[in-house]
């Protein structure tokens, strides 16, 4: 089962044995003594996606270090694994001795433990492309995002921006038109959108797609990038210039 489970998301050649010990709860070893269960790889697997998501708020945020903690409890927290858990269906895998119902924590640690089992296995390149592949299948559910309020240091760049755009006179339009009327303002290249993944029936296809743009003009002319997704190929590229839109609290008309 937990062969056909990696191919359906496309992932080969990992360690079955290591996989299945990942999905082992504490509970099975009542009936069988001598198999490990995901404690140990759940131990690593947290050290893993701490310094997975602590590289991307480095590489993409100018931020201190308070703030950098702050934001990687937006990235990586139990609410949030547990989510990759449900949409990518792991109950069925899991082996215990009871009638079990993972609690958001239990889901949380099943996760990690997989990240510790890829990384006893592959490698920590491999866990980060396995990050970045279950983030964009499952995307952030509205209903559950934890809002954690912005630190001073975020606030001020949120007041510098705000500033900013005022010179430009913009007016409040979608996002896409709001960003790509942006970058025409300060004679920069507009935004590029890229697909990076179809998936789905034919008949219910989801679309992701990924902008990218400099956004501003001045130094350190700092590259921007967010994946959203949608029906249609249109509603991703919106949905993705919504969510930048946002992390540069960039004003716009919202799509829903």
């Amino acid at each position: 089962m937990i062969l056909d489970w990696l191919k359906s998301l496309d992932i080969q050649d990992l360690d079955i044995k290591l996989i299945t010990t990942a999905f082992t709860h504490p509970s099975y070893k009542g009936i069988f003594p001598n198999v490990e269960d995901y404690e140990r790889l759940e131990f690593l697997g947290d050290a893993v996606l701490e310094l997975i998501s602590a590289e991307e708020l480095v590489r993409n945020y100018n931020l201190s270090e308070g703030s950098m903690t702050e934001k990687r409890k937006q990235i990586v927290n139990n609410e949030y694994l547990s989510q990759v858990f449900d949409r990518l269906k792991i109950q069925p895998l899991i082996l215990t001795a009871m009638n079990y119902t993972p609690s958001v924590k239990d889901k949380a640690n099943f996760i990690e433990s997989f990240f510790g089992a890829v990384y006893l296995d592959k490698g920590y390149d491999k866990c980060k492309a396995l990050w970045e592949l279950f983030q964009r299948k499952v995307g952030i559910s509205k209903e559950k995002t934890v809002v954690v309020p912005l630190t001073a240091e975020e606030e001020q760049n949120k007041e510098a921006m705000l500033q900013f755009y005022k010179e430009f006179g913009l007016t409040a339009k979608n996002a896409k038109s709001m960003l790509q009327e942006l970058c025409q303002k300060q004679n920069i290249p507009i935004p590029e959108y890229t697909l990076i993944e179809r998936v789905g029936p034919d008949h219910n296809p989801v679309f992701r797609v990924k902008v990218t743009t400099v956004l501003f003009n001045q130094p350190p002319m700092e590259k921007y990038s967010e994946i959203g997704e949608g029906k249609s190929k249109k509603i991703a590229e919106l949905k993705a210039a919504e969510i930048l839109c946002k992390k540069v609290f960039l004003n716009y008309i919202p799509s829903e």
